[in-house]
């Protein structure tokens, strides 16, 4: 049931030692402390109306305020508040703006987005590809491309154009670039010289992009610009599918993996870099978000010796997983095509390719999760009002 009930029953507000107490219409309850409330103030002297920004002096509230008087009516919840040094208007506040901010972790969990874990046989190319046209055309197309992201990791925009850098173009129709070590985009091709196994037509484990970073780069683009050499078939897969299974058939491994930090590095003659991180991915309520995987640039592992054994069972455990066909979605990307992904949630490989059967030249670049977050939010949002009182 909706904040406000449809038969429109208000929320029962009741008055504790130091917080509001609100019994909902479906039957829930929230508890909203003052001071939050206090906080929490739309009123002009509090808040920016045109940044929509706190400007409230937060020293200046007493921590244990206490309202003068509230009220409460279909529009929602009505607060006077004591004089204090930090000036206040009265605090007004929708029933659906408290709804959404209800602060239990029962209510956090119900409003948690949890992405849709895939196997091989349950992604489609088809089903998460756009035209090119359409993205960078329409608002309606773009959005489809970023909720494909959002929701399973993976786009694949179609009919790009071959011409040189049409991936920056297609990046920036999303949000800034992300640069990295090798600079603003990349040119995947085989080449002498290589300072990366990228460049090679040597086959590529599933991985991240850049694990030895501190922050992997965010969203990943690959614009296929030829592919006329034999093999250098795609793989993409889930890792929080791949995590899911390891944690179900091995408890221990997984505990271990998502735990204890090891370090990548990624050196050459124009760059060091090395960082440690998990190999698993949870957040704070243990869901995966993600994995750090990298099998070349992995170490040397420099957990305690007494844990290594255990550590390169379970890491080898979880390669296990990511190789297999029940997780690899494996396909070819074709001229035209641009693959674009979640470098910390989906693992990309390739098979090897002949450098003598035919040119293959992918472009890259990276643009920050956060920011395609955003742009996709604002998308959503449909040119509504983005304040909310």
């Amino acid at each position: 049931m909706s904040a406000e009930d449809t038969q429109g029953q208000i929320p029962r507000v009741e008055a504790q030692a130091d917080s509001l107490n609100i019994t909902w219409p479906g039957g829930y309850s929230s508890r909203h402390l003052y001071y939050w409330l206090r906080e929490n103030c739309h009123c002009p002297k509090c808040t920016h109306q045109e940044a929509w920004e706190r400007i409230v002096d937060f020293m200046a509230i007493p921590l244990d305020i206490a309202p003068v008087s509230f009220s409460s009516d279909a529009r929602g919840l009505h607060i006077a508040w004591p004089e204090h040094e930090a000036p206040c208007d009265g605090s007004n506040y929708s029933w659906g703006w408290l709804d959404q901010h209800r602060c239990e972790r029962t209510a956090r969990l119900a409003r948690k987005k949890r992405r849709t874990a895939w196997t091989a046989a349950e992604f489609s190319k088809k089903a998460v590809s756009v035209d090119f046209i359409g993205v960078m055309n329409s608002p309606e197309g773009l959005l489809e491309l970023l909720e494909h992201i959002d929701d399973v990791g993976v786009g694949i925009v179609t009919d790009v154009p071959s011409d040189n850098l049409a991936v920056i173009r297609l990046a920036e129709r999303v949000a800034f670039l992300e640069e990295s070590h090798f600079g603003r985009y990349f040119d995947v091709e085989s080449k002498p010289n290589p300072e990366n196994l990228a460049y090679t037509s040597k086959a590529l484990h599933p991985h991240n992009d850049l694990p030895s970073r501190r922050h992997l780069p965010g969203i990943q683009f690959l614009h296929c610009l030829h592919n006329e050499a034999r093999g250098g078939e795609s793989i993409l897969l889930d890792s929080i599918a791949s995590a899911r299974k390891l944690q179900q058939l091995d408890p221990a491994a997984f505990n271990l993996l998502s735990t204890r930090p090891v370090t990548f590095s990624s050196m050459a003659d124009d760059w060091h870099i090395v960082n440690r991180g998990a190999i698993i991915e949870v957040d704070e309520d243990g869901d995966i978000i993600g994995a750090r995987l990298h099998p070349a640039l992995l170490g040397p592992v420099d957990i305690e010796p007494e844990l290594q054994a255990e550590f390169y069972r379970a890491h080898r455990a979880f390669l296990a997983i990511a190789t297999s066909a029940e997780m690899q979605f494996r396909f070819r990307l074709n001229k035209g095509d641009c693959q674009v992904f979640d470098n910390y949630r989906i693992l990309h490989a390739r098979n090897a390719f002949d450098p003598d059967s035919g040119y293959r030249h992918l472009q890259g670049c990276y643009v920050c999760r956060d920011d395609l977050q955003g742009r996709l939010e604002i998308l959503r949002r449909k040119n509504r009002d983005f304040r909310q009182i």
